[in-house]
């Protein structure tokens, strides 16, 4: 697989964007998916939801840990 912007356990901002029930706010990164085509994309996770969302890389942001 090709080096992705983001790696597994980083923590990342998610822009909200127009997307309704999108998340908005800190997530960590679970894993990246197989770019087939399209953009990249990863499977994140929410802080404080016990699910995955697949979000594109041009909606996360890196942040840092306080």
């Amino acid at each position: 697989m090709a080096q992705t912007k983001f790696s597994v356990g980083q923590r990342v901002s998610v822009s909200r964007g127009n997307s309704f029930g999108s998340a908005g706010g800190f997530c960590s990164v679970v894993t990246p998916l197989p770019r087939d085509s399209g953009p990249q994309q990863y499977r994140v996770r929410g802080e404080g939801e016990n699910f995955d969302r697949i979000i594109d890389e041009a909606r996360l942001e890196s942040v840092q840990y306080d």
